[in-house]
């Protein structure tokens, strides 16, 4: 008697779903991070959610190109975003210290022009 052989009923394991978390999730932090930009008192803000979502983005599109994802151009555009929202960060930054430093400049001025002048006594 001999046995014939026959497939198995099981049926084949389903293709692995698409994993484009990485790239929505760099194209939301690069929006939220350039809009947070343009207020440059946020630029701590802005710049954090620029370099994470810059990373995310990046890991993103590598996943897309070994087809690991496809959301490839959401992706390219999170890092886009957050390239944005990285400068806007870092414009906002030099923004910040400028103005600071001129306010205190400005406060030094005002000291020293509504001080009484020293005296100077000789013996």
């Amino acid at each position: 008697m001999s046995h014939a052989h026959h497939a198995s009923g099981h049926p084949a394991p389903p293709a692995a779903a698409p994993r484009n978390g990485l790239g929505l999730t760099a194209l939301v932090l690069g929006l939220v991070g350039a809009l947070s930009g343009l207020v440059p008192i946020l630029f701590w803000l802005s710049g954090t959610l620029g370099l994470i979502g810059l990373i995310l983005g990046l890991v993103g599109r590598s996943r897309a190109k070994k087809g690991l994802a496809s959301n490839g151009k959401t992706a390219l555009a999170g890092v886009l975003l957050s390239l944005a929202a990285f400068a806007l960060g870092i414009w906002g930054l030099i923004t910040v210290v400028t103005a600071f430093g001129d306010a205190a400049d400005e406060i030094d001025k005002e000291l020293d022009q509504g001080a009484p002048p020293a005296v100077v006594s000789v013996h």
